[in-house]
């Protein structure tokens, strides 16, 4: 179970008094895919600011550790009172935050972010569409998603600009599991000029998928733009300011 609460020593205990204000626990992660392969990635920054943290000893460091055993991030308090984190995967994640002072006194608070994911996917001029992987399971063997929202386009352009001469084109859209069934499936054509779209959402979310785009019939290339959401239940703790 996922809480956000202290889990350490309190003011009363030994006069450290752990204050940290944050505007965002959540935020989406967005991968760009091009061909098939990844180009890019924009992760989530989130600030937590000590600030308003005071001790009867002189502050020594403030920071933030996850959990699940990833590198946590500190800041010495003579640099600054503001600890950012970056995160580049999705998921449910519990960290805790804390600050120490010089008499070895330490007190911490958990919080719960919600990470979410984005993929967007192109392929250009292609007769056989690739396969996109969907790995709807977090990497720290939290919760998964609560669901997969796609949006699909196949666009069968024209052969010649502004004069035509191509054919229609039949294809199958199937979002597959790991024993290769057909979760969802959809077929669909595409006239020349035009463009044919996919929308489903998907609420198995404990196994890995592929969206796949299957060429059926037809003889000119066609164009591929993907957007696969992975949506998470929002349990994450509330911004404090």
């Amino acid at each position: 179970m996922l809480m956000g609460g202290c889990i350490g020593s309190t003011q009363e205990d030994n006069g450290l008094d752990l204050v940290v204000t944050y505007a965002s626990t959540n935020g989406t992660v967005v991968e760009s895919y091009e061909e098939g392969e990844r180009v890019s990635i924009t992760g989530v920054d989130l600030t937590f600011d000590f600030s308003q943290t005071s001790s009867d000893a002189a502050l020594v460091r403030f920071g933030v550790n996850f959990l699940d055993g990833t590198p946590g991030t500190t800041v010495e308090a003579n640099d600054g009172t503001q600890v950012t984190v970056e995160f580049f995967e999705h998921g449910l994640h519990e960290i805790a935050l804390f600050a120490l002072d010089d008499g070895g006194q330490q007190a911490i608070t958990t919080v719960v972010i919600r990470i979410e994911l984005q993929m967007i996917w192109t392929e250009s001029t292609t007769y056989e569409p690739l396969s996109m992987p969907l790995n709807s399971l977090p990497k720290n063997g939290g919760m998964p998603p609560a669901a997969i929202i796609i949006e699909s386009h196949v666009e069968n352009p024209e052969l010649i600009e502004n004069v035509g001469g191509g054919q229609g084109v039949e294809i199958t859209w199937g979002l597959i599991d790991d024993t290769n069934s057909a979760c969802q499936r959809q077929e669909g054509s595409v006239d020349e000029g035009q463009t044919a779209s996919w929308n489903t959402v998907h609420f198995n979310t404990y196994e890995a998928h592929e969206l796949t785009v299957l060429y059926e019939e037809g003889q000119d290339h066609v164009n591929i733009h993907q957007t696969v959401f992975l949506q998470y239940e929002a349990l994450e703790t509330l911004p404090n300011v």
